[in-house]
């Protein structure tokens, strides 16, 4: 793997991209930083800078796009978090019961209307029939 060293002296940094080692630069060695105009708190990135003017807009733009979720949050990290939530959940989902799913879609946001078939369940199958769409 390729480090970049700082050449700065009487600095020992490496880093594993010239993307970061230019950050560090630049944040601590040029001082240069992003400022908001709001609180004055100074920031390392443009990205950083626009992510902390939403606590003060009070903005959340990253939108969870997973079925019946309507989660939002300030930073795209926050978001990437939260999928995992839902990707967990996926994983698991034939081990629930069929009521967890049904109680899901109730609350779910969903303008189709499903039939759920009458076939016999057993706890011991553990997964979801499948939905059958009904078109009106």
């Amino acid at each position: 793997m390729k480090y970049f060293k700082c050449s700065y002296q009487s600095c020992t940094l490496t880093y594993t991209t010239k993307y970061n080692l230019d950050r560090h630069i630049n944040v601590s060695h040029k001082n240069l930083r992003f400022l908001c105009i709001t609180c004055g708190e100074k920031l390392c990135s443009a990205q950083s800078l626009k992510d902390h003017s939403y606590c003060h807009t009070g903005e959340k733009p990253y939108l969870c796009k997973f079925p019946g979720c309507s989660k939002k949050y300030r930073q795209a990290s926050q978001l990437s978090v939260h999928k995992k939530q839902h990707q967990k959940i996926d994983k698991k989902k034939k081990k629930l019961p069929k009521a967890f799913w049904l109680n899901i879609l109730m609350k779910a946001d969903i303008k189709m209307t499903y039939e759920i078939p009458s076939s016999p369940f057993k706890l011991e199958d553990a997964t979801l029939p499948p939905l059958i769409p009904i078109i009106n």
